[in-house]
């Protein structure tokens, strides 16, 4: 199954590959096995470090891994491996590796702060722990979607 990515949402050109998912010539499964610890992908596609950047940067992509899944009566509730930004909502989330898509549930997003983000959207029928989820990101607030650290001007 194809799945389309649209740029608007996930900030970088993404597909599909069979069961994964591509930022260019990056496989998301494959940096997220290879680097252990979460990512963003800039507006090109490549991989950025979540620990070395700056509060104020913003990427609108982060690919981490999952380290607990319950699903139970139409919900499933992902823990991950990852902050995620404060002033960020969930657009869209993917599951590079886990196979063909399942069903339409309410899934929770838990980070490592335990904030919790809800959205509607597809499941894969086999997820695995520790598997791969990529996190499509929106700011909220005073955040802004750059690619690069955000630049305040203080007029006074």
């Amino acid at each position: 199954m194809t799945r389309i990515f649209d740029a608007t949402t996930w900030g970088a050109q993404l597909c599909t590959a069979d069961d994964d998912i591509l930022a260019g010539e990056v496989s998301l499964r494959e940096e997220s096995l290879r680097r252990k610890v979460a990512f963003y992908l800039d507006t090109e596609g490549l991989p950025v470090c979540q620990s070395s950047c700056a509060a104020s940067e913003w990427y609108p992509t982060l690919v981490t891994r999952m380290t607990s899944v319950v699903i139970s009566h139409g919900r499933a509730v992902v823990s991950i491996d990852a902050a995620l930004p404060l002033h960020s909502s969930i657009l869209d989330v993917a599951f590079p590796g886990a196979g063909s898509t399942g069903s339409m549930v309410d899934i929770t997003v838990v980070d490592l702060s335990r904030h919790r983000r809800t959205l509607h959207t597809e499941i894969p029928s086999h997820l695995v722990v520790t598997g791969t989820i990529a996190v499509a990101l929106s700011p909220v607030g005073a955040a802004q979607r750059t690619g690069s650290p955000t630049r305040r001007t203080t007029i006074g």
